[in-house]
């Protein structure tokens, strides 16, 4: 049986289900709990991180100084 636990791939990324309340309306939503292969912003390739506290926490500002 298909749990919250569970994971799906889609192509480059690995989603999970996950509770949430949008607009005091009790749903369930896929969200990215995992990255693979490279990730784009305006035509550039980017580094992500699967969480963050703060929306710019989740793009790697320094990827192309690596």
């Amino acid at each position: 049986m298909f749990s919250e636990n569970d994971k799906i791939y889609a192509t480059g990324v690995y989603l999970q289900p996950v509770k949430a309340i949008i607009n005091g309306i009790e749903q369930w939503r896929w969200v990215a709990v995992g990255f693979e292969d490279d990730s784009f912003f305006d035509g550039e390739t980017i580094s992500v991180y699967d969480y963050a506290d703060t929306l710019e926490g989740l793009i790697n500002e320094n990827f192309d100084d690596e």
